[in-house]
C-alpha cells in the first residue's frame, strides 16, 4: 500500500483528498494545523494525523518511510493581515518543498488556482503564481481547480452571503466562471499520482458561467428569491479597499473582487483527457448537493 501526506486536511478540499485516496487503496497521512481535527480524519487517514502548523512546526515523522507524494491543499486565508498571510504560505510552502526533497519523495503536488497567473492583483493569486513559478516540471505537480463546487470552502461563504443580505450586489456579472465539483477535484488529484503527471495541470469543466448565472442558481438553490442589484464592480473595488483600511469587515473583500476582475480563462481539456475525467458541469454540480457531506 502506497503512502500518501496531504496537508490541510481538516479543509475542505483536503478532507475530500483524504476519502479519494483512502477510497482508491492509499495509505493516508493527515496533516492539520490542530490536532483537535483527529477525531473526525480518522476514517480517512489511517497513516495518522500529524501537526503542520507552517512555516515552522512541521511534524516531520509524517514525511518517513516510503511516502509516494505530498499534496499540499494547506494555505493561509488573508484575512485582515494580507503580508502576513502572504509570508505564511510563501515560507509554509517553501519549507514543505524542502523537507519532501529531503526525504525522496518522488512528488510533490501544490495546489494553486485559476487565480494564479501574470496578470493576477489579489495577493492570494499573486502568491500561489510566486510560488508556481519555483516549482519543477520533472518532479512537481500544480493543480488549478476552477471554482469547487461543493458544501464547503469559497463557495459555501457565497451561499452564506446570499442568505443574509436582503439584496445581492451583481458585481462584474459578466465574468465568466469555470467550476469544477468537489469529488471530481479529488478524483483528479488520485489519478495525477496514479499516473505521475508533473507539471501543470488544469482542473475544470470546459464550459463557462457567467458570474450573474452563478448567483442567481445559488439564489435558486436557496429559494431565496433574491433581487441582484447591478453595481460597478471597479467602484465597489475602491470603495471596499478603502473601508478595508478603516478595520470594516464585509461581506465581500478586496480580495474577491480583485480575484474576480482578473479572472483568466484556462482551456481543460488536454488535461481531463489526460486524467481520464469527464467532471459534472455546473447545474450537475449544484443538483449534487443534495444529500452530500464533505464531513
Amino acid at each position: 500500500m502506497q503512502t500518501i501526506v496531504i496537508t490541510g486536511a481538516s479543509g475542505f478540499l483536503g478532507r475530500a483528498c483524504c476519502a479519494a485516496f483512502t477510497s482508491a487503496g492509499y495509505s493516508v497521512r493527515a496533516l492539520v494545523r490542530n490536532l483537535d481535527a483527529q477525531q473526525y480524519l480518522q476514517a480517512v487517514s489511517d497513516g495518522g494525523v500529524y501537526l503542520a502548523s507552517m512555516p515552522d512546526r512541521i511534524d516531520e515523522k509524517a514525511f518517513k518511510g516510503a511516502v509516494r507524494a505530498v499534496i499540499h491543499c494547506a494555505y493561509a486565508t488573508t484575512g485582515s493581515d494580507q503580508k502576513a498571510a502572504q509570508e505564511t504560505n510563501l515560507a509554509g510552502t517553501r519549507r514543505l518543498r524542502e523537507i519532501t526533497q529531503r526525504y525522496a519523495i518522488p512528488q510533490f503536488v501544490f495546489i494553486s488556482s485559476m487565480a494564479a497567473h501574470k496578470a493576477a492583483r489579489s495577493t492570494y493569486g499573486v502568491t500561489k503564481w510566486q510560488l508556481e513559478q519555483e516549482m519543477t516540471a520533472s518532479s512537481d505537480t500544480i493543480v488549478k481547480p476552477g471554482t469547487i463546487i461543493g458544501p464547503g470552502g469559497a463557495f459555501e461563504r457565497v451561499r452564506e452571503m446570499v442568505r443574509k443580505l436582503p439584496a445581492v450586489p451583481l458585481l462584474y456579472g459578466d465574468r465568466q466562471l469555470q467550476t469544477i465539483w468537489i469529488e471530481d477535484v479529488s478524483a483528479g488529484i488520485v489519478e495525477i499520482v496514479r499516473r505521475n503527471v508533473t507539471g501543470t495541470i488544469i482542473l475544470a469543466h470546459p464550459d463557462t458561467v457567467s458570474m450573474r448565472e452563478f448567483y442567481q442558481k445559488i439564489a435558486d438553490i436557496e429559494l431565496s428569491g433574491k433581487k441582484f442589484i447591478p453595481v460597478s464592480g471597479d467602484l465597489a473595488l475602491c470603495a471596499v479597499t478603502v473601508l478595508e483600511r478603516f478595520g470594516l469587515r464585509l461581506p465581500i473583500s478586496s480580495e474577491n473582487l480583485l480575484g474576480i476582475k482578473y479572472l483568466h480563462r484556462f482551456d481543460p481539456l488536454p488535461d481531463l483527457r489526460r486524467l481520464g475525467l469527464e467532471p459534472l458541469n455546473f447545474q450537475q454540480s449544484l443538483d449534487g448537493l443534495t444529500g452530500y457531506s464533505a464531513a
